[in-house]
């Protein structure tokens, strides 16, 4: 038994942003609330300069700087409310489609983020349309139903989520990331890798997800030192865009440690989420190794490091080599001491994550106390 949640269209290619308002004069839709990155930035002047040939009105929502948090999400809400939107339309990073998810979501089922994010109401109403259009490649929002959520009163990183709140239209267009920063191209080129790897072993993986998964890893894998090294090159940002947005849809099939981990201690010790998973992903795939020695093998096999000579397990501890180098050969981090400036308590530690990502069942290796307090000892 599965169940994946895919998006009602995608479109891929350089310069598709340039499909907006057709989409939106199709769908009849009057008024679009139009979070972007930076107002500043020349993609969302692009998209700015289009509506208004078109003569579609819109308000524009550019409070989402770092990670979502509550007072983004309520009071873009309200903005949208005020401005009497129909649509949504999302241009950045994860922060912002999440923020956006979410906007659309209260738009219509009414309440505050923490009501659904941490006393477990539920969505009722179907939000409105939803154009994402992302312009990093790691995250994954534009492919799934979920926001991450900081949540400022009780310092906790959380998720909130439904069927529903998934981007009804993606737009992956190569050329809106040939910018990027190289810190960034890595942090979410990391992420992304994360989470094509953690779906494909988790135990919730199906044969749509595993398909993904792999897919994604091998899109990744040819292209994040490219695309790090030759930023300009339109090929390898595509392919990079699309290894994300596959990871996206992998990542139905759940999260395992290294996610467990990353987003709830990227909270406490503010640490960018790519950072965090790029930090914890090849420590959890050992822990995790002698519980899923065959999907590993398969891991071995789809970056081109396996040896049919060798054992399940010994092509396993490959795949695991392999992502120690690409992750060198990228500079991202792999060790969380750095960030560390006061060591938390093992019971301080446990509780966050417990409250948090604690309720994860499906990482190969059960979930107890003694698997978190030995991957943190791992990654210091």
């Amino acid at each position: 038994m599965f169940e994946i949640v895919n998006n009602r269209q995608i479109i891929f290619g350089e310069n598709k942003t340039k499909e907006i308002c057709g989409i939106l004069k199709w769908y009849h839709k009057k008024k679009v609330f139009f979070s972007t990155f930076s107002k500043n930035a020349e993609a969302s002047k692009d998209i700015e300069r289009m509506l208004n040939e078109a003569q579609i009105e819109y308000v524009l929502y550019d409070q989402i700087v770092g990670e979502p948090d509550l007072p983004m999400i309520n009071g873009g809400r309200d903005l949208f409310l005020a401005e009497h939107c129909d649509c949504t339309l999302a241009l950045g990073g994860g922060s912002v489609i999440d923020v956006t998810k979410a906007i659309g979501m209260l738009a219509v089922n009414g309440g505050n983020v923490e009501e659904y994010q941490m006393e477990g109401r539920q969505v009722t109403q179907v939000p409105p349309l939803f154009i994402a259009i992302p312009t990093t490649s790691g995250t994954g929002a534009e492919a799934t139903k979920v926001s991450v959520v900081l949540n400022n009163n009780n310092g906790l990183k959380k998720s909130l989520y439904h069927t529903t709140m998934i981007a009804d239209i993606v737009i992956l267009d190569p050329t809106l990331t040939v910018s990027l920063p190289e810190k960034i191209t890595v942090s979410t080129g990391m992420d992304a890798l994360s989470h094509a790897i953690e779906s494909y072993v988790s135990l919730n993986a199906s044969p749509l997800s595993e398909m993904y998964s792999l897919k994604s890893m091998e899109l990744i894998n040819e292209n994040l030192e490219k695309a790090v090294k030759h930023p300009d090159s339109l090929e390898a940002r595509g392919n990079m865009m699309l290894g994300s947005y596959l990871g996206g849809c992998a990542i139905t099939a759940g999260i395992g440690i290294a996610h467990i981990m990353a987003q709830p201690l990227g909270a406490m010790f503010h640490i960018p989420h790519g950072d965090a998973c790029s930090i914890f992903l090849p420590a959890a795939m050992e822990l995790n190794l002698p519980y899923a020695a065959e999907k590993y093998a398969r891991i071995a096999q789809n970056f081109g490091v396996s040896d049919s000579s060798k054992t399940a397990i010994e092509n396993g501890k490959e795949a695991i080599e392999h992502v120690k180098k690409l992750r060198e050969a990228v500079h991202a981090p792999s060790h969380i001491a750095p960030y560390i400036q006061k060591m938390p308590t093992e019971q301080i530690l446990l509780d966050t994550i417990k409250r948090t990502t604690g309720h994860i069942t499906c990482n190969p290796k059960p979930l107890d106390d003694q698997l978190i307090l030995d991957i943190f000892q791992m990654v210091q």
